[in-house]
């Protein structure tokens, strides 16, 4: 009886540190979440499931480059057109990042952002747009308008956000191809 209590407490603590991590980088694999939290994969695979079956977890099958691969996102996930960035990674300032960021359609497979205009990507984008920055308890969230939703399929791929000097580039890649949550 008491190792079985030893082990279900471990179980829980192995669930909120993971649950944690999960919610801090949302996106990752079971690999890579083994690879940071530097557990076996056996107790990172243990985490997911129990967070999985208490539908604290989403698993989104992801196809890239041929491949399949799981990534785990914590159940509350932003709407796929909403980026959050903490507002102590960039340099905010005077005009920069204060009240509008202007998001440029760079490539077929990447959006920047930037807290003040760039002549640069300007000159090579798509499309472009000014868009207004709301801030939420350290967070600038940042929404992606509907033109560029819909040409990169956001809401069937995947994205990571990246800080580039103080502006963000976003790559879209893979094709989501399931999403597996706790049965309702």
């Amino acid at each position: 009886m008491t190792e079985q209590k030893t082990r279900n407490k471990r179980g829980l603590e192995s669930d909120e540190i993971l649950l944690a991590k999960v919610k801090g980088y949302p996106g990752l694999s079971q690999y890579e979440l083994a690879k940071k939290l530097k557990w076996q994969s056996g107790r990172v695979d243990g985490a997911i499931r129990r967070l999985l079956n208490e539908g604290q977890i989403v698993i989104k099958t992801l196809e890239r480059n041929g491949r399949r691969v799981n990534l785990v996102y914590p159940e509350e996930s932003k709407p796929t057109n909403i980026v959050e960035v903490p507002e102590k990674l960039l340099h905010v300032g005077n005009p920069t990042w204060l009240d509008s960021a202007f998001i440029y359609a760079l490539d077929s497979t990447t959006i920047g952002i930037s807290g003040h205009e760039m002549p640069e990507w300007a000159e090579i984008s798509c499309f472009l747009k000014q868009i207004p920055i709301k801030r939420d308890n350290g967070k600038l969230v940042l929404e992606i308008p509907g033109n560029f939703k819909r040409f990169y399929n956001m809401d069937k791929k995947h994205r990571v956000v990246t800080i580039n000097g103080n502006n963000l580039l976003i790559t879209i890649s893979g094709n989501l191809i399931n999403e597996k949550k706790y049965p309702s």
